[in-house]
């Protein structure tokens, strides 16, 4: 009998104690679940950068840059410390946008644009992040250009200085490139060359040179007698002055400006045209009987002498 009592005495103490922890395990389901205002974050608040560490004894060196459409660009960027009004060290290089530690003083800022750029009496204080934005620095220029068939045309092209020969940039046409803002001569490599004068680029804005069709189209077709293509080398000149435009091979278009030319085929005998007009955004064929062209056959090895 008292085994009995002790046995559900233990088992009462067990229930209790689940009880217990039971209660504890479901008390914070009980609350709010809402977190302490403190730990609140408030919609809207955006959060403030990491404050930049510099290094002791040195400033930091930002340079903000933005291009023709108004984009950051990571152009590369080289500092020269000043030393006085006439000459300045080189220093360090970086990109657009990204911070560079350097020794704290006044710097002169190139950029690598087309041409090189440079910003002077750029201060950078010991401690301090110096930022400095230059916004847009350069314009852009696209140069549309039509072959005779109507359709986009890729010809180099040569950026000068105004009223100079002296180069600035090549690229190709139908192409955009960003420039510094000025003024500039175009040269466009057609044959023979196209020109455009004086061509505004400002800053963060495009300049579009549209030069429509500029060349027409000939082909210089060589045949034998019985109609059959022979490759011969044609040579194209300007009439009246004889200039070379051309030189190439028969049976094959190329991309003349408007003119008059004389053609010239190299074949035995020579043949040859004048004044044949070309028109931009024309084909032009003309054609030229050709002799076959003369192989020359090797000697007959001697025959081999038999000993006697």
């Amino acid at each position: 009998m008292g085994n009995k009592k002790f046995i559900i005495g233990i088992i009462i103490l067990i229930a209790l104690v689940g009880l217990i922890l039971f209660a504890k395990a479901i008390a914070p389901k009980a609350k709010t679940g809402k977190a302490p205002l403190t730990t609140q974050v408030k919609k809207g608040t955006k959060k403030a950068p990491a404050k930049k560490v510099i290094s002791k004894g040195k400033g930091a060196l930002t340079v903000r840059i933005i291009n023709s459409k108004n984009v950051e660009i990571p152009m590369r960027i080289r500092a020269f410390r000043a030393i006085d009004s006439r000459s300045s060290v080189y220093m360090t290089s970086s990109v657009g946008g990204r911070t560079q530690e350097v020794m704290p003083g006044t710097y002169d800022i190139e950029l690598d644009t087309v041409p090189q750029k440079i910003f002077k009496l750029v201060k950078v204080a010991e401690g301090k992040e110096t930022i400095e934005d230059l916004g847009c620095v350069t314009g852009s220029i696209t140069i549309r250009t039509l072959n005779a068939k109507k359709t986009a045309a890729y010809y180099p092209v040569r950026i000068l200085y105004s009223n100079t020969s002296e180069m600035v940039t090549a690229y190709m046409t139908n192409k955009t490139m960003e420039i510094v803002p000025g003024h500039y001569d175009i040269e466009i490599g057609t044959s023979p060359r196209l020109y455009k004068k004086d061509v505004k680029v400002a800053a963060g804005k495009e300049a579009i040179v549209d030069m429509g069709c500029v060349v027409g189209s000939l082909t210089v077709k060589t045949t034998d007698e019985n109609g059959k293509n022979v490759r011969s080398n044609v040579r194209i000149t300007k009439s009246g002055t004889n200039e070379i435009v051309s030189s190439t091979t028969s049976n094959k278009p190329i991309d003349l400006g408007k003119g008059t030319y004389n053609i010239e085929v190299l074949s035995n005998p020579k043949q040859s045209k004048k004044d044949v007009k070309v028109n931009t955004g024309e084909e032009l064929v003309t054609e030229f009987t050709v002799g076959a062209p003369i192989v020359l056959q090797k000697p007959a090895k001697p025959a081999a002498r038999i000993k006697q």
